[in-house]
């Protein structure tokens, strides 16, 4: 990674940051403070908390972080990021802390903080508290000498509880979090983990930044496991109502802040979280009468209240523009409930996804919309094809006419769509999106086939041949001689399975594509011998193009992508106990192998087909001469 200065690094971090209502000063004056961090995020509650304790001016960059929209996983942000993190060592599990400590720097994260003055960028919301704290001179000192000790302790117990688990996971015996966020958080370290991905992908010859997000992924995956393992969430919550517990025994003394009389960076600590518990609907943790925790904790209740009508908080968290409101803290958002009672009062509405849709709640209305799908499968794929497409059009920025162009290229391609042409199957294959289908549903052990595509031209409706028979249908081309065996993963024979073929005549057509042809040829239905045995003769098939005369033809020709698919024999296998394969052998030396628009071809698919002359059949029959021959084992997976 070549060395930049630190105003390279911000400038282009901050180059896709150009929403005028989350990238702005805060404050007058000074600008010696930048900062990154998002709306709703814990860390950033404190960092903004800290600030306007302090009556800091800074440059806020509210930039998004959790699904679909992920600003904090572009690469120039990492770059940035990765400027105060040298020499800490890289994050790699998870713990569903936030605290550096205890995870590891994470690279993409937030909150980062630029100080332009000192020339340093720091990203931990404790250390950056405690930075501020140190060098802005005004507002509230939160770092006492005489009570060091003691802050540290609570800032500590604060920073080792598990905020981002009970975030991201539900409690196994009942979610309580905010309706809109179990529906739109739900599947999230899925889609980070393929945002973090593509994130690698750009990252190509940056060695250290390939090791961020590698890092980074490594801890998403283990996140997913973390959140999905019941005990680790009856833990994680077990753990905050300890903690409250303890708290509530501290206040006992009759102090009002949490270290005595005076407000400090332990407040601001402890602000931050309490909010958190609350907003997710853990209120019960000192309320009681819940089946979690019966016991109520007055004191921390009256702590938590003072903490949230604090001025500084009020600005920072409950006030902050884009932070949303939970079913559970209303009462801190008069104004809102007011305008509800208002409205409840003039008519009563069906309840639904609610009226003031902005850029940063669109999403999640979307989602909202599906928390009562009866089919949790549907459930499941309506609310990531709404996210994907929601970060899609994040990304692109389309322009209107570019949207209704979108609309009219699809309009076109189901228009286009008939029984004997599939202009959207076709648009799956160039999009390589049959083959990502295909490569889900067919993981197949070490040692078996490996599957591909199966392309618009099977039929049902094929002939049945013996062994040896020649299938060509007297369609002339270049004698062709296939010999093949089925055998399982231990090399034994697999005796009676089915083996469809069929392939393109030298012209590259198939026989449906032929408007004088009427009987089938150039495909047929085989069974597999005693020693597992397929053989048949039939003419040599050659590369050929896809449709190219309606919408993924336009496709291609914009990308400047081939047209031509190298020449190929397709082959299933289906037998008793066995998973079916579906593939096909490429042949060796087409000059289109390294540009499939279908993207099926596969190294270990790829055969010579090599010109022989007095070739002979298994069971010892001459073939034609000379013959294009080709010889291929096909391993088939055991069925689960």
């Amino acid at each position: 990674m070549p060395e930049q200065s630190l105003s390279e690094y911000v400038r282009a971090a901050n180059s896709p940051l150009i929403d005028p209502e989350r990238n702005r000063q805060v404050g007058s004056g000074s600008s010696r403070f930048e900062l990154y961090h998002y709306a709703l995020s814990i860390c950033s509650h404190k960092v903004r908390t800290c600030l306007f304790e302090k009556g800091a001016a800074f440059m806020s960059h509210d930039i998004r972080i959790l699904p679909p929209v992920l600003e904090n996983y572009q690469p120039d942000y990492v770059r940035l990021r990765m400027q105060g993190g040298k020499g800490r060592e890289m994050v790699g599990g998870y713990t569903g802390r936030s605290s550096m400590n205890s995870e590891g720097f994470d690279p993409a994260a937030v909150p980062t903080l630029v100080d332009h003055e000192e020339g340093h960028v720091h990203v931990d919301s404790v250390a950056i508290c405690q930075h501020v704290d140190r060098t802005w001179q005004g507002g509230t000192e939160l770092m006492p000498a005489s009570l060091r000790r003691e802050i540290e302790r609570e800032i500590e117990i604060v920073d080792d509880t598990p905020h981002v688990a009970v975030l991201y996971g539900a409690h196994p015996d009942g979610d309580y979090r905010p309706e809109a966020l179990r529906t739109s958080i739900a599947g999230a370290h899925d889609y980070k983990i393929m945002k973090l991905m593509e994130g690698r992908s750009l990252s190509v010859g940056h060695p250290r930044l390939i090791g961020a997000y590698d890092a980074k992924i490594r801890k998403e995956a283990a996140a997913r496991h973390y959140v999905s393992t019941p005990d680790m969430m009856r833990a994680a919550t077990s753990e905050f109502l300890k903690i409250v517990a303890e708290l509530d025994e501290r206040l006992a003394d009759g102090r009002e802040w949490a270290c005595g009389d005076a407000f400090t960076m332990a407040d601001v600590m402890w602000a931050a979280s309490l909010w958190r518990m609350k907003w997710l609907g853990m209120g019960f943790a000192w309320e009681g009468g819940h089946a979690l925790s019966d016991t109520a904790h007055d004191r921390v209740g009256a702590y938590a209240e003072r903490l949230f009508e604090r001025p500084s908080f009020q600005e920072a968290v409950i006030h902050w523009p884009g932070n949303p409101p939970s079913e559970h803290v209303m009462e801190h958002y008069p104004e809102t409930v007011s305008r509800e009672s208002d409205g409840n009062a003039r008519a009563e509405t069906i309840g639904g996804h609610g009226r003031d849709i902005r850029e940063e709640s669109l999403t999640g209305a979307v989602l909202a919309t599906m928390k009562d799908t009866s089919n949790p499968r549907a459930r499941q794929v309506l609310a990531a094809l709404t996210r994907h497409l929601h970060a899609f059009l994040e990304e692109v920025q389309p322009t209107e006419a570019e949207w209704e162009y979108g609309i009219e290229f699809l309009t076109r391609t189901g228009h286009l769509s008939t029984d004997g042409r599939q202009e959207f199957v076709l648009l799956s294959d160039v999009t390589g999106a049959t083959a990502r289908v295909d490569l889900i549903n067919n993981r197949f052990p070490s040692g078996a086939t490996e599957n591909s595509v199966l392309g618009p031209f099977f039929v049902e409706d094929r002939p049945t041949f013996e062994n040896g028979e020649d299938i060509s249908g007297g369609i002339k081309g270049k004698p062709m001689f296939f010999n093949a065996r089925i055998i399982d993963t231990d090399g034994q024979p697999v005796a009676g399975a089915r083996v469809d073929i069929w392939h393109s005549d030298d012209d590259g057509h198939y026989d449906i594509m032929l408007p004088d042809q009427k009987d089938p040829a150039m495909r047929g239905l085989f069974r597999s011998d005693a020693h597992g045995r397929v053989w048949f003769i039939s003419i040599l098939p050659k590369s050929y193009p896809i449709p190219d005369d309606g919408t993924v033809g336009d496709l291609l020709r914009v990308s400047n992508r081939s047209i031509m698919r190298p020449a190929h024999v397709h082959v299933r296998v289906e037998a008793p106990g066995y998973r079916r394969l579906t593939t096909m052998l490429f042949l060796d030396g087409d000059r289109h192998l390294d540009s499939d628009p279908v993207f099926g071809v596969k190294q270990s698919l790829i055969m010579p087909f090599v010109e022989r002359t007095d070739q002979r059949a298994p069971d010892g029959k001459k073939v034609p001469s000379p013959a294009f021959c080709v010889e291929y084992d096909f391993v088939l997976a055991r069925a689960a």
